[in-house]
Formats: C-alpha cells, structure tokens, sequence
C-alpha cells in the first residue's frame, strides 16, 4: 500500500498517514508531496495507490474537501476515514512591526483572519509549515503549528489552538461503478 499526502514530515498530514497504518496494522510507504495539488494533478500515474486528505482542506484557489472530493468521483473512491488530534497551532507575531504580512495554510484562513487586524494582507500558501518559514523570512503574524516555532528574540505566541481533524482516505482510480450515473 502506497498513500500519498502532503509533506514534509512534519506535517499533520504525515502523521495522520503513520497513524492509519498503525491503526489499520498495514505495512505500506508514505509518499509526501510538496501539495495536495500536486497528487491532484498526477492522479491518473498514482492508480490503485491511496490518498489521505484532511476535511478541512482548501487549496491555494479557495477549492474546499467537498469540491474536491465530487470534482474527482471518477477517479477517488472514498474507502475509509480516521479522526485524529492535531499537532497544537499557535498564532506568532513578530514585535516589529516592519511587515504587514501574515502566513496560513489556506485551511486555517477563517481562523487567521478573526485573530488579526483587518489592515494586514494575508498569504496563504500550501501547508503550515510554509506558512513558518515564510514568517521566519518576512512575516508579522503566522498561524503554524506548534511543533515547528523556534522562538527568537522579537517573535511572541499570541494564541495556541488545538482540534481535531477528520481524514478522507481514497483509493486512487478506484472508481466506484455503481456511484457513475449511466444513460
């Protein structure tokens, strides 16, 4: 069994894939992709493969889970799903006002943006860990998961957050036969 999700490893996505093998007692390897878009894009090469995607998921052109999961019926089979706790999120500011940028993972845009000022420009970008890095770089406000912030002089947590997530699991060109409307 091959399941494809996003990475790197620390990711949720990662975890939530180690822990539905352990769950399921399957052995299997864990592809990572730089985004969910880019397993969407290359479905038809990952046949008979598997894909774990969080309900929560919004991709970088505001497409939510549902959108996703009935753009795809032809091509995913929903086979199983798994609940999980998420790695703890916080909410970063850096003191010095020098940016007016703040960094999320599309998901977690609602969240970011009823925590911060309506004046500041929000980025989103494919995974919480991009959204750290690029705040390391030249961001404000960050919502990240916890696991990744090394605090430095000047960056505070204004907020931590914690929840759980429901996971999709799908069989990759598993279609479903008699889901397909026929004429």
């Amino acid at each position: 069994m091959i399941i494809h999700t996003l990475g790197p490893a620390e990711t949720d996505s990662y975890q939530a894939a180690v822990t539905y093998l352990r769950k399921q007692n399957l052995n299997g390897r864990i592809t990572l992709h730089p985004s969910f878009e880019d397993i969407y894009q290359h479905l038809e090469q990952l046949r008979e493969d598997y894909l774990i995607v969080p309900a929560a998921f919004r991709n970088q052109q505001g497409d939510s889970w549902g959108d996703l999961h009935y753009r795809y019926a032809n091509q995913l089979k929903l086979v199983d799903s798994l609940v999980t706790e998420l790695a703890p999120m916080v909410l970063l500011q850096r003191d010095d006002p020098s940016s007016s940028v703040a960094y999320t993972h599309a998901a977690t845009l609602e969240l970011l943006r009823a925590s911060v000022a309506e004046n500041i420009t929000i980025v989103t970008v494919p995974s919480k860990y991009e959204a750290y890095q690029r705040f390391i770089n030249n961001g404000q406000y960050a919502l990240t998961s916890k696991k990744f912030v090394r605090l430095k002089a000047g960056i505070k947590i204004n907020q931590e957050y914690t929840t759980q997530m429901l996971w999709g699991i799908y069989q990759i060109g598993g279609r479903n036969d008699e889901n397909v409307a026929t004429s």
